[in-house]
């Protein structure tokens, strides 16, 4: 309850003050009456108490941890891999007003680009897609303003998956022969 109350004073005081201070490592946009105005650089920005909002973001090399993912190759091998993303903010406009929750949005789309490309792709050449997926990633995002600087592959495995079924009974699918 007093976490509420003081992300309220938080966004009072902010409201209320005839300036926004923008960070080094930050790039933002202003808003007038909710309407984009213009994108803002780091210093302090003048503003309208309660008419202009100041919104920014981080610009700076990030890196995001993508979940495991369990797949399937194209030569049958099940797999499990791992990877992170490196990426910075190249437009604040696109960034902030383009996707909401840009970064969980390309978390989702990396993960399913991957999806796609290691399914079509023989075990063994998998130890060469990073720059595939690097550039398939990059086709998608660049529209919401990222741009993808690297991305690698840190856990990669082939595995033997388990499945529990609804009857309770435990199945094994072992690459190619699955049993139901």
């Amino acid at each position: 309850m007093f976490d509420k109350l003081i992300d309220f004073i938080i966004h009072f005081i902010n409201d209320i003050l005839p300036f926004s201070v923008v960070n080094q490592w930050e790039r933002g946009v202003f808003l007038r009456f909710g309407k984009f105005k213009r994108t803002v650089v780091a210093g302090l920005v003048f503003k309208l108490p309660f008419i202009d909002k100041i919104l920014t973001t981080e610009v700076i090399t990030q890196t995001v941890g993508l979940h495991p993912q369990t797949l399937t190759t194209l030569d049958e091998k099940s797999i499990v891999l791992k990877s992170i993303v490196r990426y910075h903010v190249h437009d604040v406009k696109k960034y902030l007003l383009g996707v909401m929750h840009a970064s969980d949005v390309l978390v989702d789309t990396t993960q399913g680009i991957i999806r796609d490309i290691v399914e079509g792709t023989n075990w063994e050449d998998l130890y060469e897609i990073n720059e595939t997926l690097r550039q398939e990633v990059m086709k998608v995002v660049e529209n919401w303003g990222i741009t993808i600087e690297k991305i690698t592959l840190t856990d990669l495995g082939i595995v033997r998956t388990y499945r529990i079924m609804s009857d309770g009974k435990t199945h094994v699918n072992s690459n190619s022969d699955a049993t139901q």
